[in-house]
């Protein structure tokens, strides 16, 4: 699991209405860092938290468990006293169990009395627990928030005051509208933007909670859309994602079209994105783990966020041709090595992207299967190369750029 790309998602039910078996949905869906359902801390709780990691470890996935006394909202009632003798009882049941990931925090604090009721709960957690990952989702409008809720900091400012005061080097944000229209996907990607450009800069890494639901004004993707939302995050460095939601639910007739339904059944976007997740972890998921973003540009449509690819953008890439809207993204690796992502951002059509490749300064080679294939090509001289990247809606291609 640790060399894959994280996929998680929302599990609201309760955990005696899913049982034991859900765990298997969670692993064969392609789940890897999956949060569970809530638990209480009482004796028997512990219990069958327990059961859920043990059960999550023979399928080899990791959870992040969501215990009602250790989120901010606990902090926020109880205070740091009382929240760091049940994170003691708690941890003490299940110190050291290979499938606990971390434990889940809380949803969107919004408050300045929240955001640092999280900042506390973090701290306590990773000071007695180094080794969990505890999750915390912010909105992702978290970038535009007013400095008197950031403690009179800058967004930047406050991650890296984040980063410093808990210890925990990477958070979740959500983001929904670019399931709504162009006007929506010009949000998405303004987000994106924000929250990768400042990461960068704080030294922290981020999650990205996306949409596997309708849910009020935004639509339940289709099959090429959960694709496009994977590729377009993770080429704009995004380092793992959470989907809203996994089950529908009886009491929130808002949500529908989830992946699993309200009576308990597997719909057809449970399968939708189970492909989704299998062919992105069988062709990036391993690799993009391994790198580091650098910076995003679009080709063609312009969202106003990320800059447009252009003349000079970049020395070996020369030029991008594409009558469609496209991504193109660079990383590189621990080595200072290069890559390049190319990203279809159409929803509905096919795009044939050109790529003008100067190989007096490099060598290119197409990766793929996570680097277990890779073909070298030379711009137009190289067939693959000069007809193109035909790419299906959210298609992702990379290549590795060797510089001489």
């Amino acid at each position: 699991m640790e060399n894959l790309y994280p996929f998680g998602a929302w599990v609201y039910p309760p955990k005696e209405e899913l049982g034991l078996g859900a765990v298997d949905d969670w692993a064969d869906m392609g789940l890897t860092v999956t949060m569970t359902s809530p638990f209480g801390s009482s004796d028997s709780e512990l219990d069958e938290m327990v059961k859920y990691l043990d059960k999550a470890a023979e399928r080899g996935i990791k959870l992040i468990v969501n215990a009602n006394d250790l989120t901010y909202w606990a902090m926020n009632g109880h205070g740091a006293e009382k929240y760091t003798e049940d994170f003691n009882r708690i941890y003490a049941r299940v110190k050291g169990h290979p499938a606990l990931y971390g434990f889940f925090i809380g949803d969107e604090p919004s408050t300045a009395k929240s955001l640092e009721s999280t900042i506390n709960g973090m701290k306590i957690q990773k000071q007695i627990a180094p080794e969990l990952n505890p999750l915390i989702n912010f909105q992702g409008a978290l970038c535009d928030y007013e400095k008197e809720k950031l403690g009179g900091r800058t967004f930047v400012e406050w991650l890296k005051y984040f980063k410093e005061e808990t210890g925990v080097d990477y958070y979740c944000w959500d983001e929904y509208s670019q399931m709504t229209n162009d006007g929506g996907v010009t949000i998405y990607f303004n987000t994106l933007k924000a929250h990768a450009d400042a990461c960068k800069e704080a030294g922290l890494k981020h999650w990205a909670t996306l949409l596997s639901t309708a849910h009020w004004c935004f639509r339940a993707p289709n099959e090429y859309e959960y694709m496009w939302q994977i590729t377009t995050a993770a080429a704009c460095g995004v380092n793992g994602i959470y989907w809203f939601r996994l089950y529908d639910r009886k009491i929130a007739p808002e949500c529908y079209g989830s992946p699993i339904d309200e009576y308990g059944y597997k719909t057809e976007r449970y399968y939708a994105l189970l492909r989704c997740q299998r062919r992105f972890q069988a062709q990036y998921g391993q690799i993009l783990t391994t790198l580091k973003w650098k910076n995003s540009y679009f080709v063609g449509f312009p969202y106003n966020s990320f800059d447009q690819f252009g003349e000079g953008t970049h020395d070996c890439v020369t030029a991008v041709d594409c009558f469609e809207r496209a991504l193109i993204s660079f990383f590189e690796d621990e080595n200072g090595v290069e890559y390049c992502t190319v990203v279809n951002l159409e929803k509905k059509q096919l795009a044939d992207v050109h790529l003008t490749l100067d190989c007096n300064k490099a060598s290119y080679t197409k990766i793929e299967r996570n680097g277990k294939s890779a073909t070298p090509f030379a711009g137009y001289t190289d067939i693959w190369a000069g007809e193109g990247l035909l790419l299906y809606p959210g298609q992702m291609a990379m290549f590795r750029i060797d510089r001489k």
